[in-house]
Parts: structure tokens; sequence; C-alpha cells
């Protein structure tokens, strides 16, 4: 069985701290598991992680849209921030790739970083994917409903730990029976995946906040 986190960071984005020493620790402990790489605004990351990991990463990138993020999936290059949902959408399409809405419901943290709402409900084509559960959501209900907006409109589901440093990994996957690289097959196992899901607690939370206000005082 492989175990796939389609919403994770590395220390390309500016609020997290994953070096490409620790996820080849990670992957020698967990051989079986598969990462997408979704810096924010940046893909430098996700593409030397392909190049050490190959087959256990995904690239992608968490793009800033001017009306909230947008996760790119199987991405061949870098996604200009801060285009319009649509534009957005227009340009990972070009490039062969998913779209994934991260936390969309959320309303905690950066208000401006989910997708807008009536961008959501209006266009759900623009969606390949739904993250039904994200480890570092914590408005109350929000995965949940996320659950529900995705079974409505027959979405296939995916889980992210959201992952800004390695203890964050490894606890919330979808599970899938086999996994060639496709992301036809990836969409495919997604319908019927089981999930695990598991929110970071506090005291991780915390570390990872002191160590992103000691990078923003250094950077």
């Amino acid at each position: 069985m492989i175990q796939i986190d389609l919403h994770s960071h590395t220390r390309c984005s500016r609020d997290a701290f994953t070096s490409m020493n620790q996820l080849d620790g990670f992957f020698r402990r967990n051989p079986s598991f598969v990462l997408a790489i979704t810096d924010h605004d940046e893909i430098k990351g996700a593409h030397e992680a392909k190049k050490l990991f190959d087959r256990n990463i995904i690239v992608g990138e968490e793009i800033k849209s001017s009306e909230g993020e947008i996760v790119g999936l199987f991405l061949k290059k870098f996604v200009e921030p801060g285009m319009t949902a649509e534009k957005t959408v227009e340009e990972i399409r070009r490039q062969d790739g998913l779209i994934m809405v991260p936390h969309p419901f959320k309303r905690t943290g950066n208000l401006d970083s989910p997708i807008r709402q009536e961008i959501l409900f209006e266009n759900t084509d623009f969606f390949d994917i739904v993250e039904v559960f994200n480890a570092r959501n914590r408005t109350y209900g929000a995965n949940e409903k996320a659950r529900r907006f995705a079974d409505a409109n027959g979405k296939p589901v995916a889980v992210g730990s959201d992952a800004h440093a390695i203890y964050e990994l490894g606890a919330t996957f979808a599970m899938l029976k086999s996994w060639d690289g496709r992301k036809e097959s990836l969409i495919a196992q997604l319908h019927t995946a089981s999930l695990s899901c598991q929110s970071i607690h506090f005291i991780p939370r915390l570390i990872t906040k002191v160590m992103r206000e000691i990078k923003k005082m250094n950077s």
C-alpha cells in the first residue's frame, strides 16, 4: 500500500523548514510514502526533491491567486501568483496538471488564504480534487464542510498535512493500492481511498511558530 500526502512544504516556502536531508531520512523510514511538495508561490524545492526522490515526489505549488490559494499538481514549471483564479487554473491546465482546492473553508490564520466562496461554489469545474482534511486547519467544522462539498459535487478527495516542518509529516495521508506516478491513476484511486487524518498538535505547532518567527527575523 502507498501513503500519499498532497500538501506539504519545504524550506523553499517562506514559512517552512523541511530540508532535503530531512526528506531523505523520512523516505528511508517511509519508502512507500509519496509527497506532493507544494511550496508557497515557489517550485524550486519541488523540482529539487523530484530529482532526489523521483517517484516519491509530485511536483506542485500552492499558488496565491488574487482570489485565494490554489494548489497545482504535476507541474512542469512555476506558476505566477497574483493572477485571477481562472487564469491560474488555465496555466495549470496548460501544463497538463491537476488542480486541488486546499482548506476551502478555513477561517483562521491568513484570512485571504482560502479560495473565495463565490469562486468555489460558482466554478466547481475549476477543481479536480478537494482537500477534505488539512492537519493545520483549526477552523471548527471546516474539514467536515469540505467533505460535504466534495461529495455533493462528485469530486475526488485528498488529505494534506500542510507540513511546514519534518516532524509534522507522516500522520495524515490517503492510502492507495498502487502508485505509477500518473495523475489519471491518482484521480481514480482517490475516489475510494481510505484516509488517515491527524491534526498537528499544540506543541509541534508552537515549535513551528517559534521557528517561523526566528526565520523571519533572520531574513
